[in-house]
């Protein structure tokens, strides 16, 4: 009895690797695909989330404005840039809770306590590197500032500019705080960009 034996044509081997190659390039595509949604993604975070952090100190800092009892000078100033940058200038003063413990013994915590703050928010210009920032900078008002911390000063290098708007009852302007105006804003509102993305609040 003769047995027939049945092997791969040419052509079949042929398409059979023709086949292979399709699929291996298919998972090859979306692989790529994958990593470069993952570096994007990673790209974003490290722009943003300093962004956020930026926004939100600012956010609670417009939230905490204060006029300081006995200031003559204006207790809100915001200007645009003077140097160019898109940005501003902003000077005005917070009342921020103190939660930290006493520092020795002879003191008691008391949680209606409180400290003034003199804060100061700027848009660098760009520097040798070419990269701007958002600095945020404090120091304590009149007297030793509750929580031990004399000053402190944040600087935000992933905003490339920032946007600030208040209203004085009837209109938003960009400007507050000259000639003799010693009122706060009755709100305020906040663009900041990052790159080409922008996040905004308003409070």
């Amino acid at each position: 009895m003769i047995r027939s034996r049945h092997a791969l044509t040419l052509i079949e081997l042929l398409v059979a690797m023709g086949i292979a190659v399709l699929l291996a390039a298919v998972v090859f595509a979306i692989y790529a695909g994958v990593l470069r949604t993952l570096d994007s993604q990673s790209r974003w975070r490290s722009a943003a989330y300093p962004a956020a952090a930026a926004l939100d100190a600012l956010t609670l800092d417009l939230a905490s404005a204060v006029i300081p009892w006995g200031t003559t000078n204006p207790p809100f100033v915001l200007t645009p840039s003077l140097d160019g940058a898109d940005g501003i200038k902003l000077h005005f003063f917070t009342a921020t809770p103190v939660s930290a413990a006493p520092r020795n013994a002879a003191q008691t915590r008391d949680v209606r306590a409180y400290a003034i703050r003199e804060m100061d928010y700027a848009l660098s210009a760009s520097n040798a590197a070419g990269t701007n920032g958002l600095i945020r900078a404090w120091q304590a008002f009149r007297i030793d500032d509750p929580a031990g911390i004399a000053s402190n000063r944040d600087i935000w290098g992933s905003v490339r500019a920032i946007r600030l708007e208040v209203f004085d009852g009837k209109n938003w302007t960009n400007t507050w705080g000259g000639g003799t105006n010693a009122l706060l804003p009755q709100a305020a509102r906040v663009m900041l960009t990052v790159g080409d993305e922008s996040v905004s609040r308003r409070t």
